[in-house]
């Protein structure tokens, strides 16, 4: 079956179908290259089992699912239309709001946990990190992809006294981020550094196995050379993907 654009890894073995609207929706589709960094360390059972978190449209969640050769899928989200698209892509979803809902699995049922780009619209983390725990079997694995609050971006932005752009404080406008970023709204109400989420991953009982900075939309050669620099230190970049364990 063929859901839309084609995109290509960096390796070239692996194929992933995804809808105009999964690309214009997902920052981690446009930088396919970490997100496949973290993959490779991932060692799944045969007839694996994976739910994602925030699965939007599907299409990041179905190419994870091929690539790891995962055949029983599930997605979440609170968006019937985004659910509609997943559900033809073969994912068995789930309309649940993870600012509070209880996964209505048992403990201990899935292999692997994703997340890409769901946490920075939750009010609250513990119950995104206390649910992912429970649903996971013993030496399954999470993977969380993020906008970093730390980011040299936005240092720079609070240092000459801008709004970070990851923080919405409005759904009207938005006041006081660079001229740089367009008008659009993403519903980014809340973001954190990578050492409040590698804490709060603890916290819950995650141990942290790989760490990769995220440099999706590289607009202009500036950009890419500040996030080649800067990607030196994922406490800086302007994102992160982090892969850890349920012992």
């Amino acid at each position: 079956m063929t859901y839309g654009k084609s995109i290509n890894t960096p390796g070239g073995d692996h194929v992933s179908e995804l809808t105009p609207e999964d690309l214009a929706a997902s920052a981690t589709v446009h930088d396919m290259g970490n997100l496949e960094a973290i993959l490779k360390q991932v060692k799944m059972p045969e007839c694996g089992r994976m739910i994602d978190l925030g699965c939007g449209y599907g299409g990041l969640t179905r190419y994870v699912a091929n690539y790891l050769k995962i055949s029983d899928i599930h997605g979440i989200d609170i968006d019937d239309s985004r659910l509609a698209q997943a559900k033809l892509k073969g994912i068995k979803t789930h309309n649940l709001d993870l600012n509070k809902a209880r996964l209505p699995f048992t403990d201990e049922s899935f292999h692997l946990v994703t997340s890409f780009g769901a946490l920075e619209h939750l009010i609250y983390f513990d119950n995104f990190f206390s649910e992912s725990f429970r649903v996971l079997g013993k030496g399954g694995y999470i993977i969380v992809a993020m906008p970093n609050l730390g980011s040299y971006i936005n240092r720079l932005a609070l240092l000459f006294g801008y709004q970070p752009r990851d923080i919405e404080i409005s759904h009207k406008a938005l006041p006081g981020t660079l001229p740089r970023y367009s008008r659009g709204f993403f519903g980014h109400i809340h973001s954190a550094t990578l050492r409040a989420i590698k804490q709060m991953m603890g916290y819950y009982g995650f141990t942290i196995i790989k760490i990769r900075p995220s440099s999706p939309y590289q607009i202009n050669k500036l950009v890419k050379i500040m996030d080649k620099i800067f990607s030196f230190w994922p406490g800086l970049s302007r994102r992160f993907i982090i892969l850890a364990k349920k012992p």
